[in-house]
């Protein structure tokens, strides 16, 4: 029997495979763009990215925690400059 409320949406393979392939395309693509392209919901766009295909986020922790002493120490020239300052 019918039960009222949202359906609940298949992800098939091949909606997979086009997620994958489009994020393999532009890996800046956004969640929106792809619903979009793909005629889905943005959530389903994040279930299948992040549950079915494992992607995340590589770039947040990343910037000064990993950096060498001598790129450490040329981003602190850089900002140390008047220039910067102005």
């Amino acid at each position: 029997m019918p039960r009222p409320g949202k359906a609940h949406v298949v992800t098939n393979s091949a909606t997979i495979s086009a997620v994958n392939e489009l994020i393999r395309q532009n890996r800046r693509i956004t969640t929106r763009q792809i619903a979009v392209e793909q005629s889905i919901s943005k959530g389903t766009v994040h279930n299948i990215s992040t549950k079915k295909l494992a992607y995340g986020k590589a770039c947040a922790h990343c910037v000064p925690k990993h950096m060498p002493e001598n790129q450490k120490m040329a981003r602190m020239g850089v900002c140390l400059t008047q220039e910067f300052l102005h």
